[in-house]
């Protein structure tokens, strides 16, 4: 049987600031990088093959953190990077909700349906991520291996192997350093969603959060 741990990166400067981040390149914050190293702990006894990040430093800085308790060598995936949120990006809720307010509301509310100038639709997020992910499990069929991606991302591939429509976007929450687990095997299985056992108390997640 293949199993993918899909992971969220650690807290960042830009998460602490509740900013969109998207392609935006923030580095993880000092609880990110704690929170980062309880992560790997927890999935220290994994028998990873192989683990992979998105290009963006937040994703690297974690997965590095967790492959090197394994002896691996991090691999980047340019389509596992986040969204590209077009006008949305680096700008904080709070400016995007003076600047955007109907744009920012609908997104909260049919984010399917949602237009974000510049930006890329959930759709194509969503099929390109699928597309890396598929190659991966096919490389890696009948091992373990580990992704550290991002919240954006990793909503819309959860739900294509749930059979769930993208509207769904907010109804299921990925914290910083959460654990996803997907198997495959008669047919793709998730088993485990937004973990974050190892990090103690819940932290909680603001609604548009990133």
């Amino acid at each position: 049987m293949t199993k993918l741990f899909l992971l969220r990166h650690g807290e960042t400067i830009a998460n602490l600031e509740l900013r969109y981040q998207g392609r935006g390149d923030s580095h993880l914050s000092e609880l990110g990088r704690r929170e980062s190293e309880l992560l790997a702990l927890a999935l220290k006894n994994e028998p990873f093959k192989a683990v992979y990040s998105s290009t963006l430093m937040r994703s690297y800085e974690t997965a590095k953190i967790i492959a090197d308790l394994h002896n691996l060598q991090v691999q980047k995936i340019p389509d596992l990077v986040e969204r590209n949120y077009g006008v949305f990006e680096g700008l904080t809720f709070e400016e995007i909700k003076k600047k955007y307010p109907d744009i920012y509301s609908n997104w909260l509310t049919t984010p399917l349906q949602t237009i974000i100038p510049n930006a890329e639709t959930l759709e194509e997020l969503q099929a390109r991520g699928v597309k890396a992910l598929g190659e991966l499990v096919e490389k890696h069929k009948g091992e373990t291996f580990c992704v550290v991606s991002h919240g954006g991302i990793n909503r819309t591939i959860l739900f294509h192997y749930m059979n769930l429509s993208l509207d769904n976007f907010w109804r299921i929450k990925q914290d910083n350093c959460c654990i996803n687990i997907i198997e495959f095997d008669r047919v793709p299985m998730v088993v485990l969603l937004n973990s974050t056992w190892f990090l103690g108390e819940k932290r909680m997640t603001p609604p548009g959060y990133y």
